[in-house]
């Protein structure tokens, strides 16, 4: 009985082996295949804003890399987290340049993407995707959608210990920049300025969601009064992070340009941020034109066709919708309402 015992545990560790090995080797398989020699927020990056495909691994819609899938299958709720970011980015993104030659296609020409060298574009989409995830790991946090965080213990503030009473559940900042920093190994890359750039980039991003932090508050009190306040501390929309950073975009610094001398070179002294905050957007390369993917794009009006259609031309077409009109109560009295149905036509112009 005892060689029989013995017998089992040998196979239970030889168990346990080959399926610690199936999760976790195969990460390093897979890594290894890809040879991934770039940054790896540059690589999440250019996941987030390129055509969603489900993918095998732990975190679900991005192929990760082994610290990555690592920090996906330990933490409950980060998958989801990292999705929500990913919708937040991109639409905010299209939201913002809607009008605008770049609409935040990754494309450039042919084959060519924003990724293949630090335009201003490159920038802003680093800086968007950190706030992003930032912003959504905070409000899932707050809303018990994560295991290993929950609302934020807030201290209270000196000037609301008399009219406030502190509470409700504050979105866990905090904890959304650690895990964004941590996903997207922001650390420090000395020698290397396209990582470099990349990271305070994404910084900037971090540090714009976290201006957004505001107090909501509460009244209590009989019949509506407002005799006791409960406040806590909230996320603004991320409409508000994803249009200053598109005010950062069109301020953003050109620093020295990249070539076979100058990438090998160390970051010059004034890149760094010597107060620790983030403001300013840096990019290496000139923004290539982006006509070529302007084509049968929506113009505003015919001056701003005249730029986005890159002096191609434009067509317009006449659309017609049906929407309610001259609406009035009912007899003249409150509190029924009746309208009419009227055609209206609309002008809309599009890129040749």
């Amino acid at each position: 009985m005892e060689g029989f015992g013995r017998k089992m545990i040998v196979y239970g560790v030889l168990l346990f082996s080959i399926i610690w090995c199936i999760s976790e080797c195969n990460d390093i398989i897979i890594s290894n295949g890809n040879k991934e020699t770039s940054p790896p927020e540059k690589n999440t990056v250019m996941a987030v804003f390129s055509p969603m495909t489900k993918s095998p691994g732990p975190c679900r819609f991005l192929s990760g890399t082994r610290r990555q899938n690592h920090q996906c299958r330990r933490d409950t709720g980060l998958p989801d987290a990292i999705k929500e970011a990913r919708r937040l980015a991109v639409t905010h993104c299209e939201e913002q340049f809607r009008y605008d030659r770049w609409n935040c296609s990754i494309e450039t020409r042919g084959k060519r993407n924003i990724f293949k060298k630090v335009y201003r574009e490159t920038a802003f989409v680093h800086a968007l995707t950190a706030a992003a995830i930032t912003y959504s790991v905070a409000r899932s946090c707050a809303e018990g959608k994560m295991a290993k965080c929950q609302c934020a213990s807030e201290k209270r503030p000196e000037a609301t210990r008399l009219a406030w009473k502190w509470g409700g559940c504050s979105d866990n900042i905090k904890h959304g920049k650690r895990v964004t920093r941590n996903f997207l190994e922001l650390q420090p890359a000395d020698g290397d300025p396209v990582a470099e750039m990349l990271r305070h980039d994404s910084e900037v991003g971090i540090q714009a969601v976290t201006t957004t932090m505001n107090d909501r508050c509460k009244c209590h009190g009989v019949s509506g009064s407002c005799s006791l306040k409960t406040c806590w501390r909230k996320l603004g929309d991320f409409n508000a992070t994803a249009a200053m950073l598109r005010t950062k975009y069109h301020h953003a610094i050109r620093k020295y340009p990249i070539n076979n001398k100058t990438s090998r070179r160390a970051i010059p002294k004034e890149f760094r941020e010597r107060d620790g905050t983030y403001d300013q957007l840096f990019y290496f390369e000139t923004s290539p034109t982006f006509c070529s993917v302007t084509r049968g794009r929506r113009c505003l009006h015919p001056d701003n066709c005249a730029t986005l259609c890159c002096g191609r031309g434009y067509t317009t077409k006449v659309v017609k919708t049906i929407e309610k009109c001259r609406c009035r109560f009912t007899n003249g009295r409150c509190c029924q309402i009746v309208c009419d149905y009227c055609e209206k036509y609309e002008d809309r112009y599009y890129c040749k």
